[in-house]
């Protein structure tokens, strides 16, 4: 028998605090639903409020106030188009890109978030749909007292949230910190004073606010353990809280947005085996939605998949973990498989697919990988050089290329005839071999010409090791275009909603922009939430 509205203790229940389960929250609030939000740590926020805070969303208002013309079908087209042949959804692509323009403008109007376009171009620009600016955005600097009582419950970064996405891209923070700091103290400070930030801390405060501004109850320190099935539908979740277990009864739906299984070492082993280097979410992400999906019957799908990305190691909350930071993007600085080869551009979009692929047998095609490079690399890359002491090893240093190579595990020939191929391209001025730097993308985005390509001479010569680092896997519930989870059959679960890291990414581990992580995460909370409040996709749908 299932819940019904007078015996609940919520109308929605959400399970997770990042982007997907919040945008869904605000959504369903906003609509008279009440809402009640469970998060498993004593932090709101997940890997959103750890994220650099870019937002892939076509044709959305912004770009059309400033003028840049675009629409939702050339959208679907682009993801069409450059999406990977292993992944058709052209049903879930459409709800995904249509739900893009109502969330973002439902986000300005019902929280005090104000996003701004960044000059961020469709990576893959020659792909039919895509477009030269206007998709990507990201929030501006918001104060934290803006999310009232949960202030400080809202996760901080392994990044500087003091400054804003845009300020990372229109500087050169990364290789100058302490002069563009410097730059930037006069609107710095002010926000220092007002205790305001940037990036995802600065979309989770927003959003925060928001679900408290429309009536959203939340739990911190509450787990969802088990889900509530009644009849064969979903009727809410056993909560693990600080006062023991209870049981949570939702009228209308359960929405699964615990984020992804990084955390969880069994999880990893078998979906993501091999060489892995760093994780960027809280340790919170161990699967949870994940096991409680797959216990009632839900098939899990595309458990392979991950935002695979270049990270540093950066303490946090006492222990390490993953800071996105491209390090292996320099001009004297290439990347090397396992056998000491270059295999991959190295400004590749999608470098860590590269990384990600496996070979006949199951294991790493390229892995253990390494960053190879000279002693000018330090200099120019003073981030790496401060936080490599975290990982004693991470880092490897030597006299020669073959003394380097015998250090790392690689045959000294083959390195060193690598590292003189590279030099002798870098003497003609282009890479024959893997087309480095030359796309449109690349081009537009080098406004401090750091794309071109210098030798590798000068001792002592450096490795670092290039492993995958994991902002989020991909891969979880197997769902339908309107974010219902279903069974191996096909068949609906009726009740249930995923979202975000919890659900089967429809994209998979190819990213199509720069954003293309948190965008569509919040777009399917709003095609979760819409479908809840609706019954219906969104709109245009």
């Amino acid at each position: 028998m299932g819940t019904s509205k007078t015996d609940a203790d919520c109308d929605v229940l959400v399970l997770g605090s990042g982007c997907a389960a919040l945008t869904a929250a605000l959504h369903a609030a906003a609509s008279g639903l009440k809402v009640l939000v469970c998060e498993k740590t004593a932090l709101l926020g997940g890997a959103s409020a750890m994220s650099a805070g870019g937002i892939w969303v076509p044709a959305n208002h912004l770009a059309r106030a400033a003028g840049i013309a675009d629409d939702v079908e050339d959208a679907i087209g682009y993801i069409a188009s450059v999406s990977p042949d292993h992944i058709r959804e052209p049903e879930q692509w459409r709800n995904m890109v249509l739900a893009g323009p109502p969330m973002l403008r439902m986000i300005e109007e019902r929280t005090p978030l104000r996003f701004r376009l960044t000059g961020e171009p469709d990576p893959y620009a020659a792909h039919p749909g895509a477009r030269a600016v206007g998709r990507m955005v990201s929030p501006r600097p918001i104060s934290r007292l803006a999310a009232r009582h949960l202030a400080f419950r809202v996760r901080g970064s392994t990044l500087p949230e003091v400054f804003t996405y845009h300020e990372v891209l229109e500087t050169d923070l990364y290789h100058k910190p302490v002069s563009t700091t410097m730059k930037l103290l006069p609107r710095l400070l002010p926000r220092l004073l007002t205790l305001s930030a940037g990036k995802g801390t600065a979309l989770m405060i927003g959003l925060v606010r928001g679900c408290l501004d429309h009536g959203c109850r939340f739990e911190l320190n509450a787990r969802g353990v088990e889900l509530i099935e009644e009849g064969g539908r979903v009727t809410g979740a056993i909560i693990d809280g600080p006062a023991g277990r209870r049981p949570v009864r939702a009228a209308r739906a359960t929405l699964i947005a615990t984020g992804g299984f990084e955390w969880n070492a069994d999880m990893m082993a078998r979906h993501l085996p091999g060489p892995l280097q760093f994780f960027g979410p809280p340790r919170g992400n161990a699967g949870d939605g994940h096991r409680m999906a797959e216990a009632i019957g839900v098939e899990l799908a595309r458990m392979g998949e991950a935002n695979v990305t270049a990270a540093i190691p950066k303490r946090y909350h006492g222990a390490v973990h993953g800071m996105p930071v491209p390090y292996h993007a320099e001009p004297n600085a290439i990347v090397v498989n396992r056998e000491g080869r270059r295999f991959v551009d190295e400004l590749a979009m999608n470098i860590g697919e590269c990384l990600n692929e496996y070979d006949a047998d199951g294991r790493p095609r390229h892995l253990p990988a390494h960053v190879i490079t000279d002693a000018t690399y330090l200099s120019i890359a003073p981030l790496v050089r401060h936080f490599a002491r975290l990982v004693p090893g991470w880092m490897v240093k030597a006299r020669t290329i073959e003394e380097l190579a015998g250090k790392i595990g690689l045959d000294p020939a083959t390195l060193k005839a690598t590292v003189e191929r590279y030099n002798a391209l870098c003497a003609g001025g282009v890479d024959l071999d893997f087309g480095r730097g030359q796309t449109r993308a690349h081009q537009k985005a080098d406004k401090r010409k750091r794309l071109g390509l210098s030798p590798i001479v000068k001792a002592p010569f450096i490795a670092l090791r290039f492993d995958r680092s994991i902002m989020t896997t991909k891969g979880g519930p197997r769902t339908n275009a309107f974010g219902q989870a279903l069974r191996a059959d096909g068949s609906v679960v009726e009740g249930l909603y995923c979202a975000g890291a919890s659900m089967a990414n429809p994209i998979g581990t190819r990213g199509v922009g720069a954003g293309t992580t948190l965008g569509p995460f919040m777009s399917w909370g709003y095609v979760c939430a819409h479908h809840v409040v609706t019954g219906a996709g969104p709109e245009g749908a």
